[in-house]
């Protein structure tokens, strides 16, 4: 029998790292994915996006058939166009808790569920741009958002475009409160910065774990590709951590290799790294 390949799987993050910002896949990213199937690789999607955002953009590249991590680790699924395997509610308790966290500092948050007709329900006053909001299809406008969050499946919130000083009280009380996890990071989409906030101890990378053990993969054998701070926990527990140039300092620095950006097709560079 032969020997188990050092890379039993490749993990990426979308957006700044497999795509632009507007979702297009450089055409020598789609011959990488190519290869990888060709060497029998499993490529695994892990995305902070919700499910209908994040199957626009991976039915334009034909990839809706392959597994995906949503909502940064709050829901996993065997194909982008399937259902979950992986559920990580937030208690309706702590979903009230965390509103009101946004609210008592001035925004109010997208709301994040697990439903196949609307997956982000928002209020009068969403705290995102018009232009963010109705990227894609599944959204749902309600006018008391807080009084939804006892009767829904909620897996997660946000706000995006805003200051850090901003959004760093909202995620240190969340924090605090062991209500949730709570992630600052650059927000490509709106610009400045946003706050993602997912069931307490969940991210992208226990979602990644329940994918490997259900696979019979090895978790110390992936090669992650990432680029924000929703990323750095599965970049540190990779063997091989890939970051394109253009992250941020403290994503580059935990990095095994750094790549060019997506948009000049960095994502070809992951075969030689593998030595495919």
């Amino acid at each position: 029998m032969s020997p188990k390949p050092e890379i039993e799987a490749v993990v990426t993050d979308l957006d700044g790292t497999f795509w632009s910002a507007s979702m297009e896949v450089h055409a020598a990213t789609h011959e990488t994915v190519r290869l990888l199937d060709d060497a029998g690789i499993p490529l695994l999607v892990a995305t902070g996006r919700r499910a209908h955002s994040a199957r626009v953009g991976l039915a334009r590249s034909g990839l809706t058939d392959r597994p995906i991590v949503l909502m940064n680790g709050g829901l996993a699924r065997d194909r982008a166009d399937g259902e979950s395997f992986l559920r990580a509610l937030i208690h309706p308790m702590d979903s009230i808790q965390v509103f009101d966290a946004f609210s008592s500092n001035g925004l109010e948050p997208l709301v994040y569920l697990d439903d196949p007709g609307a997956d982000l329900i928002v209020g009068n006053y969403p705290a995102a741009s018009p232009a963010y909001i109705s990227s894609a299809p599944g959204v749902k406008q309600v006018g008391q958002l807080r009084d939804e969050l006892e009767s829904v499946d909620v897996i997660g919130f946000g706000a995006f475009g805003y200051a850090l000083g901003q959004l760093e009280p909202i995620a240190k009380a969340i924090t605090e409160g062991g209500w949730a996890t709570a992630i600052i990071g650059e927000s490509l989409l709106e610009g400045d910065h946003g706050l993602m906030v997912q069931g307490f101890g969940i991210d992208k990378q226990t979602a990644i774990e329940a994918w490997t053990a259900r696979n019979g993969i090895d978790p110390t054998k992936l090669a992650v590709l990432g680029d924000g701070a929703n990323d750095l926990h599965m970049l540190r527990s990779a063997k091989t951590a890939i970051v394109p140039e253009n992250a941020p300092e403290s994503i580059r620095a935990v990095a095994h290799h750094v790549i060019p950006r997506n948009e000049d097709g960095g994502w070809s560079e992951v075969p030689e790294i593998l030595g495919l």
